[in-house]
C-alpha cells in the first residue's frame, strides 16, 4: 500500500488537533447529567465517527501520534504520582493536570483528575480505533511492549494513589444527597423507605403541619438520626416535603430544606448568623459549643439557650489488638500533650503512639479541648490537600488504623453508626463507656447531648420543638436512636 505522503500527514494531523476542541463541549454535557465520565464514554464515539470517514491511507500518522502522546502522558503521570506521594490533590498534580490540558485544546480550564482520565483515554481509544480500522495487527505486536510498560505504569499510579495520604487519612468520603459525611446517611433521611429512623410507640403529643411552621433542624453528624427521627414522628408530610426538594438547586449547600446536615461547624454558624432561605437554623443538635463558637455569637450579639437532651459518652478508642485495654483520664492527657510518646510508657508494647486529632470546631475536637483543660495540645497530624492550583491547605489527618494509633469521637457515632470499623474503644480511669454507666454517671467521660437554640426566638414553635424533645415521646426517640436521655 502506498504511503501517506508529507503533507497529508500534516493535514491529518491538523484535522485531528481541530476537532479536540470539541472535548469540552461534552464535558459539558456530561456535567449536564451530573457525571463527567459520560463525556469520557461519548468522546471516543466520536473519534470513532471521525475516522470512519476519515480516509485510511491517512491513518497511520494518527496511530503513530495518538500511541505516542498516550504514552508520554501515562508516563508523565506516573512519574508525577510517585513524586506526589499519590494525592491526586497535591500542588504538582493539579500543575500536570493543567499542562496536560494545553495539549487539548479547550481543556485547560478542566484541572481535576478528569484531565487524567479523559485525555488519556481520548488518545488510547484513537490509537486503537486507528490500528482497527488499519488491520494491522502487526502494530499490536511492534506496540506490545509499550503496552506492557503502559499497564505497569497504571498499576503503579493506581498503588501510590491506594496509599497516599489522602486516601489514608481524608475520612471516609460518603455522598449523600448534596453533603459529605463520614457516614452513610441515606437510609437515615427523613424520605427514604423502607427508614432505619426509629418511631416511638405511641403517637407524639403535638405536630406541625406547613412547612412555615416547621424549624429548621441542622447538627452534628452523629445527631441527624436522632433529629431526622424527631422530625418524622411530629413533623406532618416531611418525607414528601424534602422530597420534594431533591433537585431544587437552591439548596445544594446542604441535604435538605427543612431538616438538613451540613456539619458541626456550618450548622452551628447558620444559627448564630441566622438569614432568610436555606441558611436559616432554628434548632442545632450536638455537644455544647466551643469557646471559638460561643465568641462568635457573642459578636454576633446571639444570646444562646442550650438545652440538655440527652447523654452521650466521650471515648477513646485503638486498634484491637493493642494490649492496653484502659487509660487513665492523666494518660489520656498526656498522650495528646506529648509527654508519653509510646505505648509501653503505659503498659503497652514498645511502640510508638500515633495520635489523631479532629478538625477545630467539630464536635469531637470541642470535647477534646474541654477534656485537656489546661494541658496543651500537642499539633495534630496533617496532609496536604490542594483545593485550586495555588491553594495548599494542611487538613487534619482523620484516623487510620495504623500501628499504634489512638483516636476518639462519641460513642454512638463508632458502635451504633460503626463510623470506625475495626477498633477497640478504651476504658477511661476503669470504667468502659457503656449505656448503663453513662445513665448512672460513673463513666468520667459523660457528656450531655444537646439542643442549641437562640434564646426567646420569635418563633413559638421553637420552644415546643424543645419540649417535645424533653417529652416522653422525644425520650423515648433518644433513647431508641442509642444515646441515654435525661428523664
Amino acid at each position: 500500500m502506498k504511503e501517506p505522503t508529507f503533507s497529508k500527514t500534516v493535514l491529518t494531523c491538523l484535522k485531528f488537533v481541530l476537532f479536540l476542541p470539541l472535548s469540552s463541549f461534552f464535558v459539558w454535557i456530561g456535567d449536564l447529567f451530573g457525571s463527567e465520565i459520560i463525556a469520557c464514554l461519548l468522546w471516543p464515539l466520536v473519534l470513532t465517527a471521525f475516522y470512519l470517514i476519515s480516509r485510511k491511507k491517512l491513518i497511520p500518522p494518527v496511530i503513530a501520534v495518538n500511541g505516542i502522546l498516550a504514552g508520554v502522558l501515562i508516563l508523565a503521570f506516573t512519574v508525577s504520582m510517585i513524586l506526589a506521594g499519590g494525592n491526586t490533590a497535591s500542588l504538582l498534580m493539579k500543575k500536570v493536570f493543567f499542562c496536560a490540558g494545553f495539549l487539548y485544546p479547550g481543556m485547560i480550564v478542566f484541572t481535576g483528575e478528569i484531565v487524567l482520565l479523559l485525555v488519556v483515554l481520548t488518545s488510547l481509544s484513537a490509537f486503537f480505533l486507528s490500528v482497527f480500522l488499519q488491520k494491522r495487527a502487526a502494530v499490536l505486536k511492534k506496540a506490545a511492549p509499550a503496552l506492557a510498560a503502559a499497564v505497569i505504569c497504571i498499576a503503579v499510579m493506581g498503588y501510590c494513589y491506594a496509599n497516599s495520604d489522602l486516601v489514608r487519612y481524608g475520612g471516609h468520603g460518603f455522598q449523600y444527597m448534596h453533603g459529605y459525611s463520614s457516614t452513610d446517611f441515606a437510609e437515615y433521611t427523613v424520605y427514604y423507605e423502607p427508614s432505619k429512623l426509629v418511631k416511638p410507640d405511641s403517637p407524639a403529643e403535638i405536630f406541625f403541619e406547613g412547612e412555615e411552621n416547621m424549624p429548621k433542624l441542622d447538627g452534628a453528624e452523629a445527631c441527624y438520626p436522632l433529629y431526622a427521627a424527631a422530625a418524622k414522628a411530629v413533623y406532618r408530610n416531611i418525607g414528601e416535603i424534602e422530597r420534594s426538594y431533591l433537585n431544587d438547586k437552591d439548596i445544594q449547600s446542604s441535604n435538605g430544606k427543612i431538616v438538613r446536615f451540613t456539619n458541626t461547624v456550618r450548622g452551628f454558624w447558620c444559627l448564630i448568623y441566622p438569614m432568610k432561605g436555606e441558611y436559616t437554623v432554628d434548632l442545632f443538635f450536638g455537644a455544647r459549643p466551643s469557646e471559638d463558637q460561643l465568641k462568635d455569637a457573642s459578636w454576633q450579639k446571639v444570646e444562646l439557650e442550650i438545652t440538655p437532651i440527652g447523654r452521650e459518652a466521650f471515648i477513646f478508642f485503638v486498634e484491637p489488638d493493642n494490649p492496653v485495654t484502659d487509660l487513665t483520664s492523666d494518660q489520656l492527657r498526656q498522650i495528646y500533650h506529648g509527654s508519653i510518646t509510646n505505648w509501653a510508657q503505659v503498659g503497652g508494647k514498645d511502640q510508638e503512639i500515633c495520635a489523631f486529632q479532629r478538625p477545630n470546631n467539630s464536635g469531637s475536637q470541642t470535647m477534646m479541648q474541654y477534656f485537656m483543660g489546661d494541658v496543651t495540645l500537642k499539633a495534630p497530624k496533617t496532609y496536604e490537600y490542594v483545593m485550586t492550583m495555588g491553594d495548599g491547605v494542611d487538613q487534619v489527618a482523620q484516623y487510620a488504623n495504623e500501628e499504634g494509633a489512638i483516636g476518639y469521637s462519641f460513642r454512638y457515632f463508632v458502635e451504633d453508626l460503626h463510623q470506625e470499623g475495626n477498633v477497640r474503644v478504651l476504658s477511661v480511669d476503669g470504667i468502659p463507656p457503656t449505656l448503663e454507666n453513662i445513665k448512672n454517671g460513673t463513666y468520667p467521660l459523660s457528656v450531655d447531648l444537646c439542643l442549641i437554640s437562640r434564646k426567646n426566638d420569635p418563633n413559638p414553635n421553637v420552644q415546643k420543638m424543645i419540649d417535645f424533645m424533653l417529652s416522653d415521646t422525644g425520650q423515648e426517640i433518644v433513647e431508641k436512636t442509642g444515646y441515654a436521655g435525661v428523664r
